[in-house]
């Protein structure tokens, strides 16, 4: 699951492609569709995200490079904001006000389907286009995406969005030379990591670096990686679709656990962003950090090298489970310019498009055709398990907003308080919401 950089608050807007908009490139396979409107030339395809540019990784620019060699004069304005949370709020105001802009980023899952079931039971009012006979390209999602993604992007058969990018959320980075230096290994199990916490103790550098200014990286790790690990993903799956007891005894000593596991993480990290976590791992200040796979980025703009100064592994006992995020893009019915969004969102599912942002954030593509570089194993192993199937939705994908949001502040005041109570307290209660 895609997060942003949090060091600039408020929202930025960034020319990505200059030119006028128009028709120009179209090809005979992209050409006009049933229900397309006809391109304008005088107005700019406005993208809203929380993506941004971290040294070299780029994946908006890169996405409008490759739009340009099909769409020369199409212009692309990147209006975005530097924390998920404050995207959320900001689009939300526009999408009520029905002022949305033209395409939009959102997790995979409930976080876009919220905008197709606006009415809780179906999508008669729906805010977004279905995209199938709207967008060049869309038939070919279904033979090239896996099931478990496209379901989390549909409603009654149509596609609502197009992925950009598939995550492992799973994912431990480590600083070799910090391991080096206090005969760390890599961990191997979770009882590994309470060993490794209790060798720091005392050193001044905590076992795992932390960002909880947006309490969604305690739940993360938590649940999508110490829940499953403990338990395995079909007790994750079962839970946080409302199919057990609010207080399930597996959960609780999960929470028990992780209490005990956050007794090795920075004391500052209420104050930090995921990013800036993440910093202190590639500074050699923490031995790791617990996030998706889009915190290579970091690693790679401090000029850090995978398998030379930094680890990239699955957290601990979960190596055969990818619990895994997306973010896609959508297509408002209320776009003002929503012929560029169509030929936007069909370089944005073909595979030249898909490889362009997947290069640039050092992360798989939601498009199985098109496979990683040969030369990244872990990328490699990864795809390989996604081939598999062994999927396990990330929580941004399974819990509705009511739900979450008390969870993730309930979590900060389990560590402020070292008490899982306020963390049971709000499952117990808010626990309907899932069923």
């Amino acid at each position: 699951m895609t997060r942003p950089r949090a060091r600039t608050v408020g929202l930025v807007t960034l020319v990505l492609a200059t030119l006028a908009a128009g028709a120009c490139g179209r090809g005979a396979a992209d050409g006009p569709r049933p229900g397309a409107v006809a391109p304008t030339s005088e107005r700019p395809i406005e993208m809203f995200s929380w993506l941004e540019r971290i040294g070299d990784s780029d994946p908006l620019g890169a996405l409008a490079t490759e739009h340009r060699r099909h769409h020369p004069d199409d212009v692309i304005i990147n209006a975005r904001a530097a924390l998920s949370g404050l995207a959320r709020k900001a689009l939300r105001s526009r999408m009520l006000r029905n002022e949305p802009p033209d395409t939009f980023q959102a997790n995979a899952g409930i976080d876009l389907m919220q905008w197709v079931l606006t009415n809780g039971s179906d999508a008669r009012e729906s805010k977004l286009l279905p995209l199938d006979d709207l967008v060049g390209g869309a038939a070919s999602w279904r033979e090239s995406m896996p099931a478990q993604l496209l379901e989390r992007v549909s409603y009654d058969g149509k596609i609502y969005g197009v992925p950009a990018d598939l995550h492992r959320n799973n994912t431990v980075f480590y600083n070799k030379r910090v391991f080096a230096k206090y005969g760390l290994s890599e961990p191997k199990t979770v009882a590994d990591l309470v060993a490794m916490g209790g060798k720091l103790r005392g050193s001044g550098v905590p076992l795992i670096a932390v960002g909880s200014r947006e309490p969604w990286t305690l739940a993360l790790l938590m649940f999508e990686c110490l829940l499953v690990a403990r338990e395995g993903p079909a007790l994750y799956r079962d839970y946080f679709t409302g199919r057990l007891d609010a207080a399930d005894p597996r959960v609780i000593r999960t929470l028990e656990a992780g209490l005990g596991l956050f007794a090795f993480v920075n004391p500052n990290h209420r104050e930090l962003s995921w990013l800036q976590a993440v910093e202190m791992v590639t500074h050699g200040e923490a031995a790791m950090t617990v996030m998706g796979d889009w915190a290579r980025a970091p690693f790679v703009a401090a000029g850090l090298k995978l398998g030379l100064d930094y680890g990239e592994i699955p957290f601990p006992e979960t190596a055969g489970t990818f619990v895994f995020s997306a973010d896609a893009f959508a297509l408002p019915v209320d776009a003002k310019n929503r012929a560029g969004v169509e030929r936007l969102l069909a370089v944005l599912g073909s595979p030249d498009g898909q490889r362009a942002i997947s290069q640039s954030r050092g992360t798989l593509a939601s498009r199985i055709d098109v496979p990683p570089p040969d030369t990244d194993a872990v990328l490699t192993a990864n795809y390989a398990l996604l081939k598999k199937g062994a999927l396990a939705m990330a929580l941004s994908g399974l819990l509705p907003a009511g739900f979450s949001d008390d969870l993730f502040s309930a979590l900060a005041e389990m560590l402020d308080q070292q008490d899982i109570d306020p963390v049971l307290h709000t499952l117990r209660s808010r626990y309907v919401l899932l069923r």
